[in-house]
Parts: structure tokens; C-alpha cells; sequence
């Protein structure tokens, strides 16, 4: 599949058929997410792959997947059979920048450790429409709860999950109601 392609048909799904993912495309897909760029080749991002339903079922506890169906949403997020939760460890990025080729941390404006976790969550998106497969990524802010259900260490930092399934029919967000911004207005050259 062309990127042009995979990048129109990415959008965020949140309802999946009952059909398994081949554990070689699960592999591709984390794969790509591996591969994604990294300030200074930290290599900081950290992905935790679920696939058994019990512990599926405790990500989606964690995340707050029951305020979800309340709203009347379908539960996308346990029944999704793949999870990839994105972490950062910011000490790899710490001790890769006190190597005497780099410059340190202490003056970095932007956490690079999140760039790069969303660097991956991207790749890992694209990487699922090109194995014809759909995704959805969610926050989880009880970070607590999810860092007991999968063993999380403290110092990991927790960026995400990307559920990743067989699309199923969906209700849509309100948020696509907004549509797409035109790239007249985020889209400078040149100058601002």
C-alpha cells in the first residue's frame, strides 16, 4: 500500500470484529514503532504487547473503558484483541545525552522522551492500515491502575495505548464533527 493511501485511511476506530490479528502482523506493526526516530538514537520508547483477554480486560478497567460504554459507546478497548502501550524511559534519553558526544538534558525545552513515544504511536498507526488492519489510540489517566495491571515499573513513563483489531462498524466521535482544519491555517512557508 502507497503511504498516501495509508495516511487517508488512518483514522481512529473504536469498535472491532472478533477476528484474531496474525501474531507476524502484531510483530510488523510493534516493529515499526521500534523503528521510529529518537532524539540523539536514545532508543527510549518502551512498548508493553497485550494480547490475552484477561489482562486485555484489566487495561480496559484501567483506562475506564465502563464510562465509555455509558456514553453509549461500544467497548472497543477490551474487545480490541491487540493492545500496544506506549512508554518512554526518560533516563534513556538522560544517560544517552551525558555521553561525551551529546550535551546533556538540563537545557532541553521539549521532552524529547514524548516526541519520540508519539513518533512510535504514529508509526505503529500507519503500520496497522498498511497491514489492513484498523487502530485507535487512548489516553489512560489512571496510570496507576494500568502500570499494576501490566507491571509497569515507577520511573516508565506512560504515553498510551494503540488498540488494534479488525474494524467492526462504529459511532463516531463528536470530535469529527469539527472536520479537518484547512492546511491554510496551520500550514506556513517560509515564514510565520
Amino acid at each position: 500500500m502507497e503511504l498516501s493511501d495509508v495516511t487517508r485511511r488512518r483514522r481512529m476506530v473504536r469498535n472491532y470484529t472478533d477476528q484474531p490479528v496474525a501474531a507476524d502482523a502484531v510483530e510488523r506493526i510493534v516493529d515499526a514503532g521500534v523503528r521510529a526516530p529518537s532524539a540523539g538514537f536514545s532508543q527510549g520508547q518502551r512498548f508493553v504487547v497485550v494480547t490475552d483477554a484477561d489482562t486485555r480486560m484489566a487495561v480496559a478497567r484501567a483506562a475506564g473503558e465502563h464510562a465509555y460504554i455509558e456514553q453509549g459507546f461500544d467497548p472497543w478497548i477490551s474487545k480490541a484483541p491487540v493492545h500496544v502501550v506506549i512508554c518512554a524511559s526518560k533516563q534513556a534519553y538522560v544517560d544517552r545525552y551525558n555521553e561525551p558526544d551529546k550535551g546533556g538534558t538540563q537545557d532541553w525545552d521539549v521532552p524529547y522522551w514524548w516526541v519520540d513515544a508519539g513518533a512510535s504511536m504514529m508509526a505503529i498507526l500507519y503500520a496497522a492500515v498498511d497491514e489492513g488492519l484498523a487502530a485507535g489510540f487512548l489516553g489512560s489517566h489512571a496510570l496507576d491502575d494500568l502500570r499494576s495491571a501490566l507491571g509497569i515499573p515507577a520511573e516508565i513513563l506512560i504515553a498510551g495505548i494503540v488498540t488494534i483489531g479488525h474494524e467492526a462498524p462504529d459511532r463516531r466521535s463528536g470530535s469529527l464533527a469539527r472536520g479537518r482544519t484547512d492546511a491554510s491555517e496551520t500550514v506556513r512557508w517560509d515564514r510565520w
